[in-house]
């Protein structure tokens, strides 16, 4: 009797939910103890804060696409090109074009995604590599024929806001748990990511809600790039490099599960992006070198992995 009331209480669904808060506690008093305090600063903070937003606006996007058990590589290239179409547009009409390019191109590069799952039936991380790739490649040809940088005009300078950005990403936060959480989107997404074939015999029009998930990460993607653009004021053809590993890392551990389903939960993506940024800062405060850093988080991200793999999900992986 005591061995099923133990079993109960230690379960993978209770791991994945409460391990990650934990972590980041544990996490933030570590390097606070060995720092002496540095890392708790506020100073440090609100840098650390600072950085998380554009991760956090991008991840909550991302985890619709992840319900489904579709994995998205190509955040590198969505923010390279966006970024770039955005600014040039601006440099060329002097006008606040950017805003709309930024979003349009960024959603139109999701919705590919989409459409390339599901109208050719090809995997979605092919396809996201794809789109990736084409990303790169466009931004690195307009900026490389470039004889200037593709900087953010003078006047636009203002928007860049600490206070700004954290109310956009708090509004973010709020309205994406919302949809996630408590509307047919996010409810049948998961659906179909657990299975596919039960959600369609249940009624659930699939293509209508891949589409719809796709949409809505296109959208928290847009909104990341031009957080991105305000707080860099640029963009080069380095933009982007490396934010698909750096937010899928973030987000599995947090807890999220790579093959999708009802057990993805939008702190997944808050608590994860946490974690790596207060671990990170820690270790470079301590002086630890950059492949030592690597190395430790390519070790939490095989845990988290283990912990969270479902692997009763895996033949429902697109």
């Amino acid at each position: 009797m005591k061995e099923k009331i133990k079993s109960e209480w230690i379960t993978r669904d209770k791991v994945r939910a409460y391990l990650p808060v934990f972590a980041l506690v544990f996490v933030v008093v570590l390097f606070a103890v060995l720092t002496k305090g540095s890392t708790v600063k506020i100073n440090n903070l609100k840098q650390i804060m600072l950085q998380s937003c554009t991760y956090i606006v991008a991840g909550l996007g991302i985890i619709f696409t992840m319900s489904l058990g579709n994995m998205d590589m190509s955040l590198d290239g969505i923010v390279g090109l966006s970024a770039c179409l955005g600014l040039l547009a601006t440099e060329m009409t002097n006008s606040w074009i950017m805003f709309p390019v930024i979003f349009l191109v960024a959603v139109a590069c999701e919705m590919a995604i989409g459409g390339i799952n599901i109208l050719l039936g090809i995997n979605s991380v092919i396809a996201s590599f794809a789109v990736s790739f084409f990303g790169k490649g466009v931004a690195g040809f307009i900026i490389g024929n470039r004889t200037k940088a593709l900087s953010l005009p003078g006047e636009f300078s203002f928007l860049y806001n600490r206070t700004g950005f954290y109310i956009i990403t708090l509004i973010a936060i709020s309205i994406m748990t919302v949809l996630f959480h408590y509307t047919k989107l996010g409810k049948r997404a998961m659906a179909i990511g657990s299975n596919p074939s039960a959600a369609k015999a249940a009624g659930i029009h699939v293509t209508k809600y891949k589409l719809l998930a796709y949409l809505a990460a296109g959208i928290m993607m847009g909104l990341s790039t031009l957080l991105i653009v305000l707080r860099s004021g640029s963009t080069s053809a380095t933009t982007g490099s490396g934010f698909h590993v750096a937010v899928l890392l973030m987000m599995v551990i947090g807890g999220a599960s790579l093959t999708g389903g009802t057990k993805e939960k939008i702190y997944s993506v808050v608590v994860g992006v946490l974690i790596y940024l207060c671990l990170e800062n820690g270790l470079t405060v301590l002086g630890t070198s950059p492949e030592v850093i690597g190395l430790i988080e390519g070790i939490i991200f095989l845990a988290s992995v283990t912990l969270t793999f479902d692997r009763d999900g895996v033949p429902y992986i697109l």
